[in-house]
Protein backbone atom coordinates (compact mmCIF):
# COMPACT_ATOMS: atom_id res chain seq x y z
CA UNK A 1 0.00 0.00 0.00
CA UNK A 2 1.38 3.44 -0.92
CA UNK A 3 1.34 6.55 1.30
CA UNK A 4 -1.26 8.16 -0.96
CA UNK A 5 -3.64 5.24 -0.47
CA UNK A 6 -3.14 5.40 3.32
CA UNK A 7 -3.86 9.12 3.31
CA UNK A 8 -7.06 8.55 1.34
CA UNK A 9 -8.22 5.83 3.74
CA UNK A 10 -7.70 7.85 6.95
CA UNK A 11 -10.34 10.59 6.38
CA UNK A 12 -12.96 7.96 5.61
CA UNK A 13 -12.30 6.32 8.96
CA UNK A 14 -12.46 9.69 10.71
CA UNK A 15 -15.95 10.42 9.33
CA UNK A 16 -17.32 7.05 10.54
CA UNK A 17 -17.04 7.94 14.25
CA UNK A 18 -19.44 10.94 14.26
CA UNK A 19 -21.89 8.68 12.44
CA UNK A 20 -21.78 6.32 15.42
CA UNK A 21 -22.36 9.25 17.75
CA UNK A 22 -25.30 10.35 15.65
CA UNK A 23 -26.80 6.87 16.04
CA UNK A 24 -27.25 7.54 19.77
CA UNK A 25 -29.72 10.35 19.01
CA UNK A 26 -27.35 13.26 19.80
CA UNK A 27 -26.88 16.09 17.27
CA UNK A 28 -23.38 16.60 15.89
CA UNK A 29 -21.69 19.98 15.40
CA UNK A 30 -21.36 19.47 11.64
CA UNK A 31 -24.94 18.30 11.05
CA UNK A 32 -26.62 19.94 8.10
CA UNK A 33 -29.66 22.07 9.07
CA UNK A 34 -33.00 21.20 7.49
CA UNK A 35 -33.88 22.72 4.17
CA UNK A 36 -37.04 24.44 5.42
CA UNK A 37 -38.11 25.64 8.87
CA UNK A 38 -41.54 26.68 10.11
CA UNK A 39 -41.88 30.32 11.21
CA UNK A 40 -44.48 31.22 13.87
CA UNK A 41 -46.33 34.49 13.55
CA UNK A 42 -46.29 35.11 17.34
CA UNK A 43 -43.01 35.20 19.25
CA UNK A 44 -43.04 32.24 21.69
CA UNK A 45 -41.87 32.82 25.25
CA UNK A 46 -39.82 30.68 27.59
CA UNK A 47 -41.66 27.69 29.13
CA UNK A 48 -39.88 28.14 32.49
CA UNK A 49 -42.38 29.22 35.22
CA UNK A 50 -42.24 32.99 35.71
CA UNK A 51 -39.99 33.70 32.69
CA UNK A 52 -41.35 35.89 29.86
CA UNK A 53 -38.17 36.06 27.77
CA UNK A 54 -38.38 35.00 24.12
CA UNK A 55 -37.14 31.60 23.00
CA UNK A 56 -33.64 31.57 21.52
CA UNK A 57 -33.76 30.26 17.92
CA UNK A 58 -31.40 27.46 16.96
CA UNK A 59 -30.18 25.91 13.74
CA UNK A 60 -30.10 22.37 15.11
CA UNK A 61 -32.51 19.82 13.61
CA UNK A 62 -35.26 18.15 15.61
CA UNK A 63 -37.76 19.60 18.07
CA UNK A 64 -37.74 23.43 18.28
CA UNK A 65 -36.45 24.88 21.58
CA UNK A 66 -38.91 25.77 24.37
CA UNK A 67 -36.66 27.86 26.65
CA UNK A 68 -34.67 31.10 26.52
CA UNK A 69 -30.89 31.51 26.35
CA UNK A 70 -30.54 31.14 30.16
CA UNK A 71 -28.58 27.89 30.71
CA UNK A 72 -30.52 27.26 33.94
CA UNK A 73 -33.86 27.22 32.11
CA UNK A 74 -34.40 23.66 30.86
CA UNK A 75 -37.03 20.93 31.17
CA UNK A 76 -35.63 19.47 34.39
CA UNK A 77 -35.31 22.87 36.09
CA UNK A 78 -38.84 23.84 34.92
CA UNK A 79 -40.27 20.62 36.34
CA UNK A 80 -38.52 21.18 39.68
CA UNK A 81 -39.75 24.79 39.76
CA UNK A 82 -43.37 23.74 39.12
CA UNK A 83 -43.09 21.06 41.80
CA UNK A 84 -41.76 23.60 44.36
CA UNK A 85 -44.56 26.04 43.51
CA UNK A 86 -47.16 23.28 43.93
CA UNK A 87 -45.71 22.30 47.30
CA UNK A 88 -45.67 25.94 48.41
CA UNK A 89 -49.32 26.38 47.42
CA UNK A 90 -50.21 23.20 49.35
CA UNK A 91 -48.29 24.37 52.45
CA UNK A 92 -49.89 27.87 52.43
CA UNK A 93 -53.49 26.70 51.74
CA UNK A 94 -55.78 27.56 54.72
CA UNK A 95 -57.18 24.71 56.77
CA UNK A 96 -60.89 25.21 57.09
CA UNK A 97 -61.36 22.39 59.59
CA UNK A 98 -60.50 24.49 62.65
CA UNK A 99 -62.51 27.66 61.98
CA UNK A 100 -65.80 26.60 63.51
CA UNK A 101 -66.07 27.30 67.24
CA UNK A 102 -66.80 24.46 69.62
CA UNK A 103 -70.09 24.61 71.50
CA UNK A 104 -69.94 23.49 75.12
CA UNK A 105 -73.62 23.80 76.01
CA UNK A 106 -75.08 20.64 77.51
CA UNK A 107 -77.40 18.80 75.14
CA UNK A 108 -78.92 15.36 74.93
CA UNK A 109 -76.68 12.44 74.03
CA UNK A 110 -78.19 12.16 70.57
CA UNK A 111 -77.50 15.82 69.75
CA UNK A 112 -73.92 15.52 71.09
CA UNK A 113 -73.44 12.48 68.90
CA UNK A 114 -74.80 14.41 65.92
CA UNK A 115 -72.35 17.28 66.60
CA UNK A 116 -69.42 14.87 66.87
CA UNK A 117 -70.40 13.12 63.65
CA UNK A 118 -70.82 16.46 61.87
CA UNK A 119 -67.33 17.55 63.02
CA UNK A 120 -65.88 14.22 61.89
CA UNK A 121 -67.59 14.61 58.51
CA UNK A 122 -66.17 18.12 58.08
CA UNK A 123 -62.68 16.90 59.05
CA UNK A 124 -62.88 13.90 56.72
CA UNK A 125 -64.17 16.12 53.91
CA UNK A 126 -61.29 18.59 54.36
CA UNK A 127 -58.68 15.80 54.55
CA UNK A 128 -60.21 14.02 51.58
CA UNK A 129 -60.22 17.23 49.52
CA UNK A 130 -56.58 17.93 50.42
CA UNK A 131 -55.54 14.31 49.64
CA UNK A 132 -57.44 14.33 46.36
CA UNK A 133 -55.74 17.60 45.35
CA UNK A 134 -52.33 16.11 46.19
CA UNK A 135 -53.26 12.92 44.33
CA UNK A 136 -54.35 14.96 41.28
CA UNK A 137 -51.07 16.90 41.34
CA UNK A 138 -49.07 13.64 41.61
CA UNK A 139 -51.06 12.09 38.75
CA UNK A 140 -50.51 15.25 36.69
CA UNK A 141 -46.78 15.16 37.42
CA UNK A 142 -46.71 11.43 36.61
CA UNK A 143 -48.41 12.02 33.28
CA UNK A 144 -46.45 15.20 32.58
CA UNK A 145 -44.69 14.72 29.26
CA UNK A 146 -42.29 17.54 30.12
CA UNK A 147 -41.14 15.70 33.25
CA UNK A 148 -40.59 12.43 31.37
CA UNK A 149 -38.81 14.27 28.58
CA UNK A 150 -36.65 16.09 31.14
CA UNK A 151 -35.63 12.80 32.75
CA UNK A 152 -34.95 11.18 29.39
CA UNK A 153 -33.10 14.31 28.28
CA UNK A 154 -30.95 14.20 31.42
CA UNK A 155 -30.18 10.51 30.83
CA UNK A 156 -29.44 11.17 27.17
CA UNK A 157 -27.23 14.12 28.13
CA UNK A 158 -25.21 11.91 30.47
CA UNK A 159 -25.01 9.22 27.78
CA UNK A 160 -23.99 11.87 25.26
CA UNK A 161 -21.18 12.98 27.56
CA UNK A 162 -19.97 9.40 27.82
CA UNK A 163 -20.24 8.94 24.06
CA UNK A 164 -18.36 12.22 23.55
CA UNK A 165 -15.59 10.95 25.83
CA UNK A 166 -15.48 7.70 23.84
CA UNK A 167 -15.39 9.68 20.59
CA UNK A 168 -12.57 11.82 21.98
CA UNK A 169 -10.66 8.67 22.87
CA UNK A 170 -11.37 7.34 19.37
CA UNK A 171 -10.09 10.61 17.86
CA UNK A 172 -6.94 10.35 19.94
CA UNK A 173 -6.52 6.75 18.79
CA UNK A 174 -7.08 7.91 15.20
CA UNK A 175 -4.41 10.56 15.66
CA UNK A 176 -2.06 7.87 16.97
CA UNK A 177 -2.95 5.75 13.94
CA UNK A 178 -2.15 8.69 11.69
CA UNK A 179 1.20 9.03 13.41
CA UNK A 180 1.76 5.34 12.75
CA UNK A 181 0.80 5.91 9.11
CA UNK A 182 3.34 8.73 8.95
CA UNK A 183 6.00 6.46 10.42
CA UNK A 184 5.09 3.78 7.90
CA UNK A 185 5.34 6.35 5.09
CA UNK A 186 8.77 7.35 6.34
CA UNK A 187 9.77 3.68 6.45
CA UNK A 188 8.57 3.25 2.89
CA UNK A 189 10.52 6.36 1.90
CA UNK A 190 13.60 4.84 3.48
CA UNK A 191 12.87 1.64 1.59
CA UNK A 192 12.58 3.66 -1.62
CA UNK A 193 15.94 5.26 -0.94
CA UNK A 194 17.33 1.78 -0.30
CA UNK A 195 15.92 0.59 -3.62
CA UNK A 196 17.52 3.61 -5.36
CA UNK A 197 20.82 2.81 -3.71
CA UNK A 198 20.40 -0.79 -4.79
CA UNK A 199 19.84 0.28 -8.38
CA UNK A 200 22.92 2.49 -8.15
CA UNK A 201 24.86 -0.49 -6.83
CA UNK A 202 23.62 -2.64 -9.69
CA UNK A 203 24.78 0.05 -12.15
CA UNK A 204 28.15 0.04 -10.53
CA UNK A 205 27.98 -3.74 -10.48
CA UNK A 206 27.92 -3.82 -14.33
CA UNK A 207 31.11 -1.74 -14.35
CA UNK A 208 33.03 -4.13 -12.14
CA UNK A 209 32.48 -7.84 -12.32
CA UNK A 210 34.84 -8.38 -9.40
CA UNK A 211 32.58 -6.44 -6.97
CA UNK A 212 29.35 -7.68 -8.56
CA UNK A 213 28.89 -10.67 -6.30
CA UNK A 214 29.61 -8.66 -3.18
CA UNK A 215 27.33 -5.78 -4.24
CA UNK A 216 24.59 -8.20 -5.23
CA UNK A 217 24.80 -9.88 -1.85
CA UNK A 218 24.68 -6.52 -0.05
CA UNK A 219 21.77 -5.36 -2.19
CA UNK A 220 19.82 -8.54 -1.51
CA UNK A 221 20.47 -8.17 2.20
CA UNK A 222 19.43 -4.50 2.11
CA UNK A 223 16.28 -5.37 0.15
CA UNK A 224 15.41 -8.11 2.61
CA UNK A 225 16.04 -5.81 5.57
CA UNK A 226 13.98 -3.03 4.03
CA UNK A 227 11.10 -5.40 3.22
CA UNK A 228 11.22 -6.76 6.76
CA UNK A 229 11.18 -3.24 8.23
CA UNK A 230 8.29 -2.21 6.00
CA UNK A 231 6.30 -5.35 6.93
CA UNK A 232 6.96 -4.80 10.63
CA UNK A 233 5.92 -1.14 10.34
CA UNK A 234 2.72 -2.14 8.49
CA UNK A 235 1.89 -4.85 11.06
CA UNK A 236 2.56 -2.55 14.03
CA UNK A 237 0.49 0.29 12.54
CA UNK A 238 -2.42 -2.03 11.66
CA UNK A 239 -2.36 -3.58 15.15
CA UNK A 240 -2.39 -0.17 16.84
CA UNK A 241 -5.18 1.09 14.56
CA UNK A 242 -7.27 -2.03 15.21
CA UNK A 243 -6.64 -1.75 18.97
CA UNK A 244 -7.69 1.91 18.95
CA UNK A 245 -10.82 1.05 16.98
CA UNK A 246 -11.65 -1.80 19.36
CA UNK A 247 -11.20 0.48 22.39
CA UNK A 248 -13.36 3.16 20.80
CA UNK A 249 -16.09 0.64 19.90
CA UNK A 250 -15.97 -0.84 23.41
CA UNK A 251 -16.25 2.64 24.97
CA UNK A 252 -19.17 3.52 22.69
CA UNK A 253 -20.94 0.22 23.47
CA UNK A 254 -20.33 0.70 27.19
CA UNK A 255 -21.69 4.26 27.04
CA UNK A 256 -24.74 3.03 25.13
CA UNK A 257 -25.27 0.23 27.65
CA UNK A 258 -24.98 2.71 30.54
CA UNK A 259 -27.47 5.05 28.87
CA UNK A 260 -29.87 2.15 28.22
CA UNK A 261 -29.55 1.00 31.85
CA UNK A 262 -30.18 4.54 33.08
CA UNK A 263 -33.27 4.89 30.89
CA UNK A 264 -34.49 1.46 32.08
CA UNK A 265 -33.99 2.54 35.70
CA UNK A 266 -35.93 5.75 35.07
CA UNK A 267 -38.79 3.75 33.52
CA UNK A 268 -38.74 1.34 36.50
CA UNK A 269 -38.88 4.29 38.92
CA UNK A 270 -41.80 5.74 36.97
CA UNK A 271 -43.61 2.38 37.06
CA UNK A 272 -42.99 2.05 40.80
CA UNK A 273 -44.24 5.60 41.38
CA UNK A 274 -47.32 4.84 39.26
CA UNK A 275 -47.98 1.72 41.37
CA UNK A 276 -47.65 3.68 44.61
CA UNK A 277 -49.99 6.40 43.31
CA UNK A 278 -52.49 3.73 42.25
CA UNK A 279 -52.42 2.24 45.75
CA UNK A 280 -52.86 5.73 47.24
CA UNK A 281 -55.81 6.36 44.90
CA UNK A 282 -57.43 3.08 46.00
CA UNK A 283 -56.92 4.02 49.66
CA UNK A 284 -58.46 7.45 49.10
CA UNK A 285 -61.38 5.84 47.25
CA UNK A 286 -62.00 3.54 50.22
CA UNK A 287 -61.80 6.53 52.59
CA UNK A 288 -64.32 8.40 50.44
CA UNK A 289 -66.66 5.39 50.52
CA UNK A 290 -66.33 5.22 54.32
CA UNK A 291 -67.04 8.94 54.60
CA UNK A 292 -70.15 8.52 52.43
CA UNK A 293 -71.40 5.69 54.68
CA UNK A 294 -70.73 7.84 57.77
CA UNK A 295 -72.66 10.70 56.16
CA UNK A 296 -75.61 8.36 55.54
CA UNK A 297 -75.57 7.24 59.18
CA UNK A 298 -75.42 10.88 60.30
CA UNK A 299 -78.40 11.68 58.07
CA UNK A 300 -80.34 8.82 59.70
CA UNK A 301 -79.41 10.11 63.18
CA UNK A 302 -80.50 13.59 62.16
CA UNK A 303 -83.84 12.21 60.98
CA UNK A 304 -84.28 10.48 64.36
CA UNK A 305 -83.46 13.74 66.16
CA UNK A 306 -86.05 15.58 64.08
CA UNK A 307 -88.61 12.87 64.86
CA UNK A 308 -87.82 13.27 68.61
CA UNK A 309 -88.27 17.02 68.26
CA UNK A 310 -91.66 16.51 66.61
CA UNK A 311 -92.69 14.13 69.42
CA UNK A 312 -91.65 16.71 72.03
CA UNK A 313 -93.70 19.36 70.28
CA UNK A 314 -96.69 17.00 70.22
CA UNK A 315 -96.30 16.28 73.96
CA UNK A 316 -96.04 20.00 74.68
CA UNK A 317 -99.25 20.71 72.75
CA UNK A 318 -101.02 17.81 74.46
CA UNK A 319 -99.96 19.02 77.95
CA UNK A 320 -101.11 22.54 77.08
CA UNK A 321 -104.49 21.21 75.90
CA UNK A 322 -104.86 19.15 79.10
CA UNK A 323 -104.13 22.22 81.23
CA UNK A 324 -106.68 24.25 79.28
CA UNK A 325 -109.33 21.53 79.70
CA UNK A 326 -108.64 21.27 83.46
CA UNK A 327 -108.93 25.04 83.80
CA UNK A 328 -112.27 24.99 81.97
CA UNK A 329 -113.43 22.09 84.18
CA UNK A 330 -112.51 24.08 87.33
CA UNK A 331 -114.47 27.08 86.08
CA UNK A 332 -117.47 24.86 85.32
CA UNK A 333 -117.32 23.24 88.79
CA UNK A 334 -117.08 26.65 90.45
CA UNK A 335 -120.13 27.90 88.52
CA UNK A 336 -122.06 24.71 89.34
CA UNK A 337 -121.24 25.10 93.05
CA UNK A 338 -122.48 28.69 93.00
CA UNK A 339 -125.70 27.62 91.25
CA UNK A 340 -126.24 24.77 93.76
CA UNK A 341 -125.80 27.14 96.70
CA UNK A 342 -128.18 29.64 95.15
CA UNK A 343 -130.78 26.96 94.51
CA UNK A 344 -130.38 25.68 98.08
CA UNK A 345 -130.92 29.16 99.50
CA UNK A 346 -133.96 29.68 97.26
CA UNK A 347 -135.45 26.30 98.26
CA UNK A 348 -134.87 27.00 101.97
CA UNK A 349 -136.58 30.39 101.72
CA UNK A 350 -139.57 28.91 99.91
CA UNK A 351 -139.84 26.10 102.42
CA UNK A 352 -139.70 28.60 105.24
CA UNK A 353 -142.44 30.71 103.74
CA UNK A 354 -144.64 27.69 103.23
CA UNK A 355 -143.99 26.61 106.79
CA UNK A 356 -144.91 30.02 108.11
CA UNK A 357 -148.15 30.14 106.02
CA UNK A 358 -149.20 26.52 106.78
CA UNK A 359 -148.90 26.31 110.56
CA UNK A 360 -148.24 29.05 113.01
CA UNK A 361 -148.16 26.59 115.90
CA UNK A 362 -145.34 24.67 114.28
CA UNK A 363 -143.37 27.80 113.61
CA UNK A 364 -140.74 27.16 116.21
CA UNK A 365 -140.50 23.51 115.27
CA UNK A 366 -140.33 24.33 111.59
CA UNK A 367 -137.86 27.13 112.37
CA UNK A 368 -135.66 24.68 114.23
CA UNK A 369 -136.06 22.12 111.44
CA UNK A 370 -135.35 24.79 108.83
CA UNK A 371 -132.35 25.96 110.83
CA UNK A 372 -131.09 22.37 111.07
CA UNK A 373 -131.68 21.82 107.40
CA UNK A 374 -130.03 25.15 106.56
CA UNK A 375 -127.08 24.18 108.71
CA UNK A 376 -126.83 20.85 106.92
CA UNK A 377 -127.07 22.51 103.53
CA UNK A 378 -124.47 25.09 104.52
CA UNK A 379 -122.16 22.35 105.77
CA UNK A 380 -122.67 20.43 102.53
CA UNK A 381 -122.02 23.60 100.56
CA UNK A 382 -118.89 24.25 102.64
CA UNK A 383 -117.72 20.71 101.95
CA UNK A 384 -118.37 21.22 98.26
CA UNK A 385 -116.50 24.52 98.34
CA UNK A 386 -113.57 22.84 100.13
CA UNK A 387 -113.58 20.05 97.54
CA UNK A 388 -113.67 22.64 94.78
CA UNK A 389 -110.77 24.52 96.43
CA UNK A 390 -108.75 21.28 96.66
CA UNK A 391 -109.53 20.45 93.04
CA UNK A 392 -108.60 23.98 92.03
CA UNK A 393 -105.29 23.76 93.93
CA UNK A 394 -104.51 20.37 92.39
CA UNK A 395 -105.41 21.66 88.93
CA UNK A 396 -103.26 24.76 89.50
CA UNK A 397 -100.34 22.54 90.60
CA UNK A 398 -100.74 20.34 87.55
CA UNK A 399 -101.01 23.39 85.30
CA UNK A 400 -97.87 24.95 86.82
CA UNK A 401 -96.01 21.66 86.46
CA UNK A 402 -97.17 21.39 82.85
CA UNK A 403 -96.08 24.98 82.18
CA UNK A 404 -92.67 24.29 83.71
CA UNK A 405 -92.32 21.21 81.50
CA UNK A 406 -93.36 23.29 78.50
CA UNK A 407 -90.82 26.00 79.45
CA UNK A 408 -88.04 23.41 79.86
CA UNK A 409 -88.89 21.78 76.56
CA UNK A 410 -89.08 25.18 74.85
CA UNK A 411 -85.69 26.22 76.27
CA UNK A 412 -84.15 22.92 75.21
CA UNK A 413 -85.64 23.25 71.73
CA UNK A 414 -84.40 26.85 71.50
CA UNK A 415 -80.88 25.73 72.48
CA UNK A 416 -80.98 22.87 69.98
CA UNK A 417 -82.32 25.22 67.30
CA UNK A 418 -79.51 27.71 68.02
CA UNK A 419 -76.84 25.01 67.93
CA UNK A 420 -78.23 23.13 64.94
CA UNK A 421 -79.35 26.14 62.93
CA UNK A 422 -78.08 24.63 59.69
CA UNK A 423 -79.91 21.32 60.34
CA UNK A 424 -83.26 22.21 62.03
CA UNK A 425 -85.87 24.41 60.29
CA UNK A 426 -86.59 27.89 61.75
CA UNK A 427 -89.31 28.14 64.47
CA UNK A 428 -92.84 28.49 63.19
CA UNK A 429 -94.67 31.71 63.70
CA UNK A 430 -97.57 30.00 65.54
CA UNK A 431 -95.50 28.63 68.44
CA UNK A 432 -96.07 30.34 71.83
CA UNK A 433 -93.35 32.56 73.26
CA UNK A 434 -92.54 33.58 76.84
CA UNK A 435 -95.25 36.27 76.77
CA UNK A 436 -97.95 33.74 75.87
CA UNK A 437 -96.81 31.37 78.62
CA UNK A 438 -97.05 34.29 81.10
CA UNK A 439 -100.61 35.02 79.95
CA UNK A 440 -101.52 31.30 80.29
CA UNK A 441 -100.16 31.21 83.85
CA UNK A 442 -102.10 34.38 84.72
CA UNK A 443 -105.35 32.92 83.36
CA UNK A 444 -104.83 29.67 85.32
CA UNK A 445 -104.26 31.65 88.52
Amino acid sequence: MSPAEDTATTPATTHDEPTAAAATGQPTPDSTPPAATTTNTATPTCAFPGCDRPITPTERPGRPPAYCDDPNHNRLAAYRRRRDLARRDTATSPDQSGERPTTHRPLASGRLRADELAAQIRTLTTDLTRNLDAFAREMASLGDVARAEAQVEAAEAEAAERVAEAVARAVRAEQAARAEHSARAEAEAVAGEAVAALEDAETRLTASETAAATAHTEAAAARTHAATAVAEAHATAEARIQEARDHAAADIDRARADATAEITRIHADAARTRTELTAERDRLTAALHTAAQTADRDAANLAELRADRDHLRTDRDRIRDDARRERDELARLHTAAKNDAERARTAAAEELERARAAATEQLEHLRAEAAARLHAEQQAAAERLAALADARAEARTRAERAERQVDDLTAELRAARTHLAHLAPPPRAGEPGPAERTETTTETT
